[in-house]
């Protein structure tokens, strides 16, 4: 970054001026939160990847075809991300302020790209540390492939950086091109031959075990290139996309700083563009069917993510389905699972919200509330049904496993991700009494209850997931989170409004 960039963004930063003490209060927060809640969780997870189910994972022949496949996948997210939140991101006034001065974007945005790209560049090489860690604990990598997987995993993260910087820079090439990524990256990790030539098949290569660790110089060499022309991407920035992606991004924080994090996630919903002649609410008998085919088509009409929604859907499938597999970790597969298709459920449950917002007010269409939001649950019970059901059966078999329990638990786990989603809509803004202080020895938890509020749909999900995976082990824990679903849904129906 220049020096008059640098000082600019000094002035702007200058304006909140932070006393010694701010300082020295910012430093005990930052050791607390790493000694009660970091510590426990970086304990927690290694403890996981080092337990017998967690080795067994990492040791499978599948998985380099899968590191291949998640690669690609990253890599394609990161084009598709920068379309939307791109890294070279300043707020509002220093991005028109920097944007319209003379000096070049590739110094006046580096330090935004350089701390993106360091976060990014620390998860993935975590990632890869952990596997690597995990292999070499139980004797089955040497430390040579360990640290040269962990530096792969580095390398992966640098390229995720050029790539998302790449969607911003082009954002119309970022949909097509991500496309291609994910379509080769399938091809790749399915045939194996393909490997040494595609980048992603290089990571899968270097995996501790593969026997080719020749293909992390051919991935170092292409990570230079790619860094080289960081400034080329970033010259080609516009002063309209960075002021809109600031704008968006500033009021998306400003949202999430209140835990509205609904509102913060409309802020990025893409709006609608295709079949905009075509007419969703059409003159039929059955009212039923009138929801479900506005519904449809209201979804279709936002093809992306419709597109995202139901690939989401059919990747919770697939992870319940494994978690029946021998030797996997149900209970955090099927946790994943939840989680992935409660955000899946987004895209689908547009008329879901649209019912919540209208609930206990007039009557619009001469319904009641009751037949309002279950009418609009149709089409999104309907696409749950049919995608788990197709990826369940197929999971199944090349699995060579019994599909019937995966099935039962699939739908089940459906069932309650659409109930946290209708609870979810009905929450409403924050109570006011979750503002006062709660007092304990440990200190105020104030802060923790609100975020549970605020976050209770996706721990819920997590919970009716994990719950799932285990309905045939310890069937009470799926009945108790079944209660807890509709008790808390119900109690936000009778206060709506």
């Amino acid at each position: 970054m220049t020096g008059r960039a640098s000082a600019a963004l000094g002035i702007w930063r200058a304006r909140n001026v932070r006393t010694s003490g701010d300082r020295a209060f910012l430093v005990y927060m930052v050791l607390m939160v790493a000694l009660v809640t970091v510590a426990p969780v970086a304990r927690a997870v290694w403890l996981s990847v080092t337990s017998a189910e967690g080795i067994a994972v990492f040791a499978s022949d599948a998985a380099p075809g899968v590191t291949v496949l998640v690669v690609a996948g990253l890599w394609a997210g990161a084009l598709l991300l920068g379309r939307d939140r791109g890294p070279a991101l300043l707020a509002p006034f220093p991005t028109h302020a920097l944007a319209t001065s003379d000096l070049p974007r590739s110094g006046t945005f580096s330090g935004p790209v350089l701390r993106a790209g360091a976060l990014v560049t620390a998860l993935t090489t975590l990632v890869a540390g952990l596997i690597g860690g995990s292999l070499m604990s139980s004797g089955l990598a040497a430390p040579l492939g360990a640290v040269m997987f962990t530096a792969a995993g580095a390398l992966v993260g640098v390229v995720a950086t050029v790539a998302w910087l790449a969607g911003q820079a082009f954002p119309r090439a970022a949909v097509p091109v991500a496309l291609g990524v994910l379509a080769l990256g399938a091809v790749t990790a399915a045939v194996p031959v393909m490997q040494p030539f595609t980048p992603w098949g290089w990571v899968g290569l270097v995996y501790p075990g593969s026997g080719a660790p020749h293909t992390l110089a051919a991935l170092t060499a292409l990570t230079a290139l790619l860094v080289a022309a960081v400034p080329v991407l970033m010259n080609r920035l516009g002063l309209a996309e960075l002021m809109a992606q600031a704008a968006r991004w500033d009021s998306a924080t400003t949202h999430a700083t209140g835990m509205d994090f609904g509102a913060a996630a409309t802020m990025y919903q893409g709006r609608p563009h295709l079949g905009r002649r075509l007419r969703a609410v059409r003159p039929i008998r059955h009212r039923s069917a009138v929801f479900l085919i506005r519904d449809a088509i209201g979804a279709v009409r936002t093809p992306g993510r419709l597109i995202v929604g139901v690939l989401a859907l059919a990747v919770a499938g697939t992870l319940i389905t494994l978690a029946f597999a021998p030797a996997m970790p149900g209970w955090a597969l099927g946790a994943a699972a939840g989680l992935i298709l409660f955000a899946g459920l987004g895209p689908l449950t547009d008329g879901i919200r649209h019912a919540a917002s209208v609930a206990a007010d007039l009557t619009l269409y001469g319904i009641s509330d009751e037949h309002l939001l279950a009418n609009h649950t149709l089409f999104p019970l309907a696409v749950i049904v049919v995608v788990l059901l197709a990826v369940v059966v197929v999971c199944s078999i090349v699995a060579g496993i019994g599909a019937a329990a995966p099935l039962a638990s699939s739908l089940a786990l459906g069932l309650l991700a659409l109930i946290a989603r209708v609870s979810n809509a009905l929450k409403g803004p924050l109570p006011p009494a979750l503002l006062t202080p709660i007092p304990t020895p440990m200190g105020d938890l104030g802060a923790a209850v609100r975020m549970t509020w605020a976050l209770d749909g996706v721990l819920l999900a997590a919970s009716a997931g994990a719950a799932a995976a285990l309905a045939f082990e310890s069937p009470v824990l799926l009945i108790g989170v079944t209660v807890t679903l509709i008790g808390v849904g119900i109690n936000r129906w009778g206060h709506r409004g």
